[in-house]
């Protein structure tokens, strides 16, 4: 893990079923110990984190996996990274072939992104987004 100057970490998963403890292990524990090993081993990195639409930096709204989800945005915010920035977009439009797409999702594929334009991203925007705050920068570390 040495050597890099960027790291887009942008694992994650549903929290439909799941308790808060086990979504905090995989969404929380997870993102940061990744994220400690890769900062010990590269102190000038830049270091993108995929959150969410909706994501709760007061850690103390209703929804759960908003509480989790900002924790991690501000721990991650507090690490010495040379830049730390929270992604959170809102509805991400599959692309073609991508696996373990949930069934709950699929009618919302295209309709979605007719309805509510401002709210739909593709992959391919977000990864732009992270390569260009990784070469500039950023004024704030959350990007919506």
């Amino acid at each position: 893990l040495k050597g890099y100057d960027a790291c887009f970490f942008c694992a994650g998963i549903s929290s439909i079923g799941m308790n808060e403890k086990d979504y905090t292990k995989i969404t929380y524990d997870t993102t940061l110990h990744f994220a400690k090993a890769v900062l010990n081993q590269n102190p000038e990195m830049v270091f993108s984190y995929v959150s969410g639409a909706g994501t709760d930096s007061t850690e103390s709204g209703k929804l759960m996996w908003a509480r989790v989800k900002g924790r991690t945005e501000n721990d991650l915010k507090r690490m010495n990274f040379k830049g730390a920035y929270n992604f959170r977009p809102g509805f991400m439009k599959p692309i073609e072939g991508q696996l373990n797409v949930k069934w709950f999702f699929k009618p919302f594929i295209w309709i979605f992104p007719v309805f509510f334009q401002s709210k739909s991203l593709t992959l391919q925007e977000v990864g732009r987004a992270m390569i260009n705050v990784t070469q500039k920068g950023y004024p704030t570390s959350t990007l919506e």
